[in-house]
């Protein structure tokens, strides 16, 4: 693609679509929470997505596994970490029908879920809080007075058109709204990501055997077909048994660029050929597991994402950063918004995945200045593009870790209003208290 040669726009009014409180971009877990929890508050929020249904990596990736919800206390017993508007979240789904119990493989813990029912659960919870959503729309630009952004530009069926709100938050996984907005961000570490997955479907699964195997018993049966000549780039799985018989959900392939490297999933470009490979390793797996697992004999995809799951791309600089070395010491730092248990889960090169634990019944804090975007004065992160190191998003860029930081993005955005829409002026004893008298969790029961 030609990115060398430019051409003229001229200039053109833009009609003003709406002047909410707040506007949430992204409807992922960290968005549909951050909106919920900003309507919830008392501020008129709108939430725009670029897709056709809430949830983001948990609907339209088709995830099947809601992860970083729970610590590991010991060999029996779990302990929540997030609860607020992500225990809401499970009992929808519970009343539908459309969720599992927490499984665990050894001291991974994921609890299953049906990402068709969870599309409506979403509708309906967003309905039911007062939040205001726009489908089908994409932010593509912004334009700021000073320290703060005036408007956002949006994209649609309806032509372009301009949201005036007085806070925002990036919610858009990706940190689009941040970076055109001329924040700091990183990319990885050095440049290079993790890698992303295309996640699916298969039917026809014998969930009896299936679910009686390990994930080491898995990779083994993978690594066989590897000593067979089938090309796997990786063999360390995820796999999530549905609320549905006969179903299961897989997180297993990992697209990348011939010589290896992780696609950068922020350049479109990249971002189509990893679309494509991982359509591609998709059947590459069914076949593997037909012929190498137990109880996957006469399975066959059914589903692949509408997109390709992304864990990392920009990681936006705050007025804090959340480090390595603080998640692996479980800091809990006073000014902590959310925690999380979850491990430091890296997907780097080869076939395995990096899994490094923390210790049986710690957990670790995030700062609210790890939302509060550094440079500006009415924008707020949420998600997997919050203020971190590459290591520690590893860690906190799960969905339950996810929700529990947009509840805290929105609450804080929503009580900031007060303030002339400044988190930085926000009163944050208040707003723990706030998120702790709504159910969040700061100080896990346990501990």
């Amino acid at each position: 693609m030609n990115t060398r040669r430019t051409i003229h726009e001229p200039a053109r009014e833009v009609p003003v679509l709406a002047e909410p409180d707040v506007l949430v971009v992204g409807a992922g877990p960290a968005g549909l929470a951050a909106a919920c929890a900003a309507a919830r508050a008392g501020a008129a929020t709108l939430l725009v997505e670029s897709y056709g249904s809430l949830g983001g990596t948990l609907t339209l990736v088709t995830l099947g596994g809601l992860c970083g919800i729970h610590a590991v206390l010991d060999d029996e017993r779990l302990g929540r970490v997030v609860g607020g508007l992500g225990l809401e979240l499970e009992d929808r789904l519970a009343k539908v029908d459309a969720i599992l119990p927490p499984r665990r493989h050894g001291r991974i813990v994921g609890v299953p879920y049906d990402s068709v029912r969870l599309k409506i659960v979403l509708d309906e919870m967003a309905a039911a809080h007062g939040v205001e959503v726009l489908l089908h729309t994409s932010a593509v630009a912004v334009s700021t007075e000073g320290r703060r952004i005036a408007a956002v530009f949006v994209e649609n069926k309806g032509g372009r058109g301009a949201i005036v709100p007085r806070i925002v938050v990036d919610a858009s996984g990706d940190g689009d709204v941040a970076a055109r907005a001329g924040a700091a961000y990183e990319l990885g570490l050095a440049g290079e990501t993790q890698y992303g997955s295309a996640m699916f479907r298969l039917t026809g699964v014998d969930t009896a055997r299936a679910g009686a195997l390990s994930r080491a018993q898995i990779r083994a049966c993978l690594e066989r077909a590897v000593a067979e000549g089938m090309p796997l780039p990786r063999t360390a799985t995820g796999v999530h048994l549905n609320p549905i018989d006969g179903i299961a959900h897989l997180n297993v392939t990992k697209p990348g660029r011939p010589d290896g490297s992780p696609f950068d999933l922020s350049d479109p470009l990249q971002l189509g050929d990893a679309e494509r490979e991982g359509r591609r390793q998709v059947h590459l797996y069914e076949e593997a597991f037909r012929r190498h697992v137990p109880g996957f004999e006469r399975a066959r995809v059914v589903d692949i994402g509408a997109r390709v799951g992304v864990r990392e791309t920009r990681l936006v600089r705050g007025d804090r950063v959340l480090t390595e070395s603080q998640v692996r010491a479980c800091e809990k730092p006073a000014d902590r918004i959310a925690c999380s248990a979850w491990p430091l889960e890296n997907h780097g090169r080869g076939r395995t995945t990096n899994w490094e634990f923390l210790p049986d019944g710690q957990w670790y804090g995030i700062p609210w200045g790890c939302l509060v975007v550094e440079g500006l004065d009415n924008l707020l992160v949420a998600g997997r593009n919050l203020s971190a190191e590459h290591g520690a998003q590893a860690s906190v860029r799960v969905a339950g870790p996810c929700m529990a930081l947009g509840e805290a993005a929105g609450t804080g955005a929503a009580m900031s209003l007060a303030a002339g829409g400044e988190p930085r002026a926000l009163d944050l004893g208040a707003l723990q208290s706030r998120l702790r008298a709504e159910g969040a969790i700061l100080d896990p029961a346990w501990a």
